[in-house]
């Protein structure tokens, strides 16, 4: 779940925490500090899968409140369970590792009890969702589809979800985005054969990569006046002290991927940091981070100190 691109992310926030002085110099504190980091973005992602739970309990709990009206209608007494049946979410709620969350104190979206109902609100008067219940037949297809609507329609670029991740982690404030294209990428793959035994997937899809996350920072940290020293050699009519201090610590990180990961393909990281670049810098970033590697790049080539195997040879 924990894919290569976050871990980039997360280790530039990392690194750059370490260059302000953070983790007193220690590559054993920076290297925990990030698998914390890493280890709380897998945290939201589960708590997304919570939260539609605890949309569809919120549901439930209006069904039960309609039907215990002093006069309930005819729909009150026989309500439409449709959604509060959905075998999708259903499957959320057996799940072992959704289901130790929510049986946690830590997680508990009845405390946003305002935010969920506004939500189902949003979401019960939706033309798709209205459909989607006046629909007498049933497919995991009909079930998965609502669900990624309801993400797409009410948690993407929802401001008062982003305030309550804000307040309960500051680990949460860059990670929505990952945590909810996950979460439609695991609900899409579901069907008939599998959902009965729906599993989470892992934090990291192989050991690999857990390895990439903590070689990264720990090389990164270790090797940073050489990537200095690489920098400063091809720039052009400038100091290294004048460059953006966030260009530099990008740099700093693609030139570990460069130099100390033989099996990965040099324009794959480059091509990685120009958009980490282009998201968490200047504007002109991009273009800047471009061209400093480019030059290295071709300079290694020239002199064959690359020494790439494998799929780094691509």
């Amino acid at each position: 779940m924990i894919s290569r691109r976050l871990v980039r992310i997360k280790a530039v926030q990392t690194y750059y925490a370490f260059t302000q002085g953070n983790y007193d110099g220690s590559l054993e504190k920076v290297q925990e500090a990030l698998e914390m980091s890493l280890e709380k973005s897998y945290e939201l992602f589960v708590e997304m899968f919570c939260l539609i739970v605890a949309i569809a309990d919120h549901a439930e709990y209006k069904i039960e409140f309609n039907r215990n009206k002093l006069l309930p209608s005819e729909e009150d007494l026989n309500p439409n369970r449709k959604f509060v049946d959905n075998k999708i979410i259903q499957a959320f709620r057996s799940e072992p590792t959704i289901k130790k969350y929510m049986e946690s104190a830590s997680s508990n979206w009845s405390e946003h009890y305002e935010f969920v109902h506004g939500i189902f609100n949003k979401m019960a008067n939706a033309e798709f969702y209205k459909k989607y219940m006046e629909d007498e037949s049933q497919s995991i297809k009909q079930d998965a589809d609502v669900i990624c609507k309801i993400v797409n329609k009410y948690l993407v670029d929802n401001s008062d979800l982003d305030e309550i991740l804000e307040s309960e982690s500051i680990f949460w404030n860059d990670d929505l985005e990952f945590s909810l294209s996950n979460l439609i990428q695991t609900i899409k793959k579901l069907n008939d054969d599998n959902i009965e035994n729906f599993r989470l997937p892992a934090m990291f899809r192989n050991q690999e990569d857990l390895e990439f996350a903590k070689t990264l920072i720990k090389s990164t940290c270790l090797y940073h006046q050489k990537f200095d020293e690489l920098i400063e050699k091809n720039l052009q009519k400038w100091e290294l002290q004048r460059i953006a201090f966030m260009d530099r610590v990008i740099l700093h990180l693609a030139l570990c991927e460069m130099t100390q990961f033989p099996e990965l393909p040099v324009r794959v990281t480059i091509n990685e940091y120009i958009d980490i670049a282009k998201g968490y810098s200047t504007e002109k970033s991009g273009t800047f981070v471009n061209g400093i590697l480019d030059k290295i790049y071709n300079q290694s080539e020239d002199n064959k100190s690359l020494n790439k195997i494998g799929m780094g040879l691509l």
